[in-house]
């Protein structure tokens, strides 16, 4: 079996007794269950890097869409470890908002021509 480098990490960092104990179909469980889970092709996959001005720092926006195939058990669990009401999400939505708002009354303006183009 092929295992990844940073599978062999973990096991570097076993003892050595316990790494010999295991045999190829536990290692090959234990690959399985800790190998990183990866994205699938999604319907809707908008991935954005936003640079902040005047600064060496980049926020980055993920947003995946399409059928939701997940059990009802890991459901609970995201909704537990990735809540949706907390303080960053909150700010984000209401900038969002907000840039929404400018641009419709800026277009309003422009419109009904009391600021000219």
């Amino acid at each position: 079996m092929a295992m990844d480098a940073s599978f062999d990490t973990v096991l570097d960092r076993l003892p050595a007794d316990i790494f010999e104990s295991f045999t190829p179909e536990q290692r090959a469980a234990l690959w399985q269950a800790g190998k990183p889970m990866t994205w699938r092709r999604h319907p809707v996959n908008l991935r954005l890097t936003i640079p902040v001005p005047f600064s060496r720092q980049r926020y980055f926006l993920t947003i995946v869409g399409g059928m939701d195939k997940r059990g009802l058990d890991r459901l609970s669990r995201e909704r537990r470890m990735f809540p949706l009401r907390t303080a960053g999400n909150m700010l984000f939505l209401l900038g969002l908002g907000g840039s929404f708002y400018v641009a419709a009354v800026a277009g309003l303006l422009v419109l009904s021509r009391i600021v000219a183009p």
